[in-house]
């Protein structure tokens, strides 16, 4: 079961144009809705960061869990536009996972995207961490366009993040099916048929013609007089 390691930005000081606020809550909620995408796949074990880790602590955490994949979530700053996301190197798994990342989300920032570039210096990115890893960049905070979309898009890009991971891995996206409720099928019950009591009350002078009519019919009849 692969083991994927979410590092969302610890950067709260990284302000950006609203609606967006910093970069450490925002990209912090898109993590808690794509967590719980990842543990409906079943497929995958799970661990993030958290808010007060610095990237030496992020780095020795994912090392710990011993993770198979790491996934560092930013934004960016710049006043550029567009999507991008930093691998190890060309022709690595690293590149492989940062395509797989970009491809989902590159066609839904709202700028010119990027691409995949390669950063071994970065800490979340190179030697210090020993999984499998890519650091993308969403979008630019301090851009209007590219702040409003990520603002308002936590669950979308989510699903995008769990479609790369799950791409890199070639899954399918159990994550995202929705199990729609059948209706039950009626069942036909069988009436058992057994023997009642037939009341008729009718006048002296019919009595006799409908006893006969009963009878000829193959039902017993007892005539009772009324008081």
């Amino acid at each position: 079961m692969p083991r994927i390691y979410v590092s969302p930005s610890t950067q709260e000081k990284n302000v950006g144009v609203s609606p967006f606020t910093n970069e450490e809550a925002q990209i912090n909620k898109i993590t808690d809705a794509l967590i719980p995408l990842l543990l409906k796949d079943g497929r995958f074990t799970i661990k993030r960061n958290t808010p007060d880790m610095d990237v030496y602590q992020i780095a020795k955490d994912s090392n710990d869990f011993k993770a198979d994949i790491h996934v560092p979530i930013h934004s960016n700053a710049g006043r550029g536009e567009g999507t991008e996301v930093f691998a190890y190197g060309p022709n690595t798994h690293s590149e492989r996972l940062a395509k797989a990342l970009y491809d989902q989300i590159a066609p839904l920032s709202p700028g010119a995207d990027r691409g995949v570039k390669y950063k071994p210096e970065y800490v979340e990115v190179g030697d210090m961490v020993g999984a499998t890893s890519a650091l993308i960049e969403l979008d630019f905070h301090d851009n209007q366009a590219g702040a409003a979309w990520i603002a308002s898009s936590h669950q979308a890009i989510a699903n995008a993040l769990y479609k790369g991971i799950c791409n890199y891995f070639e899954y399918d996206y159990r994550g995202l099916t929705v199990v729609v409720p059948v209706a039950p099928v009626p069942v036909a019950v069988a009436s058992i048929d057994v023997d009642i009591y037939l009341s008729v009350k009718v006048r002296t002078s019919k009595a006799d013609a409908l006893v006969k009519q009963i009878i000829s019919m193959g039902y017993a009849t007892k005539k009772l007089e009324l008081a």
